[in-house]
C-alpha cells in the first residue's frame, strides 16, 4: 500500500490577483523617481500647442526626515505644485509640472530643485525631458545663411525678439529676416500662407515671399533707407497673420535703437538695449 499524500494547501491567490501582483512588482521595479523619464531615454513629443505636463515621484534620499523650504525651476515659465513639504527617509512625494510650449521647438530640458530647510543637507535634483513638435517654426536667418532651411544652430531658432542699433544716418543698414515653416504634417491643406503683417510703426516695412518649398521668408528693412532718422529706442511689436488654425497670429518684438553710439556698444538680445546719448 502506497503512503498516503496529503494534498496540497489551496493557494491564497487567486489567478487575477497573481497576475495584478506581478504587475506590480515590474512596475515598482521600473518606477522612475527625481525625473519624468529613466536616464538616457528620450521624453515625450507633444506639439507646440499642447503643453508639457507631468506627475513625478519626488523622493526624499536622506537617512533623516526633511522639509521642502522651496522649489526653484531653471525656468520662469514652469508651474509646479509639491504635494507634501514634509518627508519622512527615504519618503516620497508628487510635484505636479506644467510648461507652456508656445512658441518651442526640438528637446526640451527643466530641472527643478527642492531646497531643504537644512542647510546641512543637500538639495533634491528633479530632471525633466521632452521634445516639442512647432506648428509653424519661426527662425531667424543670419546676414550670410540661406534661408531654405531651418538654422543648424538653436541659437538661431525660436527667435521671437529682435533687435537692431544703427546710427541715425545709415538706415540702409537696417535688415531683419524671419523664416516660418511648418514640419511634416503640420502644414494647413494647401500649404503655409502668410495673409498679411501688421506693424503700427514707420520706421520699418516687412515683405513675406512664399520660397517655394512650403516655407516663407519675411524681410524686414528701413522704409526710408535714405532718411536720417531721430535718436531714439522703439519697443514695438510686429503680428505676422497666417493661415494655420493653430498659430493665427504669431507676434514679435523689435527693439531698435537709434544713436550715434551704433557699433561702439556690444549688445546683448535678451537685455534692454542703452539709451541713446
Amino acid at each position: 500500500m502506497l503512503p498516503a499524500v496529503n494534498p496540497a494547501p489551496p493557494d491564497p491567490l487567486t489567478p487575477m490577483m497573481r497576475t495584478l501582483l506581478i504587475l506590480g512588482l515590474a512596475v515598482a521595479a521600473t518606477a522612475v523617481e527625481n525625473a519624468n523619464v529613466p536616464a538616457g531615454e528620450p521624453g515625450p513629443e507633444l506639439r507646440e500647442v499642447q503643453a508639457f505636463a507631468a506627475q513625478v515621484t519626488v523622493r526624499n534620499p536622506h537617512p533623516r526626515g526633511v522639509k521642502v523650504a522651496q522649489l526653484d525651476a531653471t525656468c520662469a515659465c514652469s508651474r509646479l505644485a509639491l504635494a507634501d513639504k514634509l518627508l519622512l527617509p527615504g519618503g516620497a512625494t508628487t510635484l505636479d509640472i506644467a510648461v507652456d510650449n508656445r512658441n518651442r521647438s526640438g528637446d526640451q530640458s527643466l530641472r527643478v530643485t527642492a531646497y531643504l530647510s537644512d542647510p546641512d543637507l543637500d538639495p533634491i535634483e528633479i530632471d525633466l525631458r521632452w521634445r516639442v513638435k512647432p506648428v509653424v517654426a519661426v527662425d531667424a536667418i543670419a546676414p550670410a545663411d540661406q534661408p531654405l532651411e531651418r538654422p543648424a544652430s538653436p541659437a538661431w531658432r525660436d527667435v521671437y525678439k529682435y533687435v537692431a542699433h544703427e546710427r541715425p544716418d545709415e538706415l540702409h543698414r537696417l535688415r531683419k529676416r524671419i523664416r516660418l515653416s511648418c514640419p511634416a504634417g503640420e502644414a494647413p491643406p494647401g500649404g503655409l500662407r502668410v495673409e498679411g503683417i501688421d506693424y503700427p510703426g514707420t520706421l520699418w516695412r516687412f515683405i513675406a515671399a512664399d520660397q517655394g518649398n512650403g516655407s516663407w521668408l519675411v524681410t524686414g528693412s528701413a522704409r526710408d533707407p535714405e532718411a536720417v532718422a531721430p535718436e531714439k529706442v522703439s519697443d514695438e511689436r510686429v503680428v505676422i497673420r497666417t493661415n494655420h488654425p493653430d498659430k493665427p497670429a504669431i507676434e514679435l518684438i523689435l527693439v531698435t535703437t537709434i544713436s550715434k553710439e551704433a557699433g561702439r556698444q556690444a549688445l546683448d538680445p535678451l537685455l534692454p538695449p542703452p539709451p541713446p546719448r
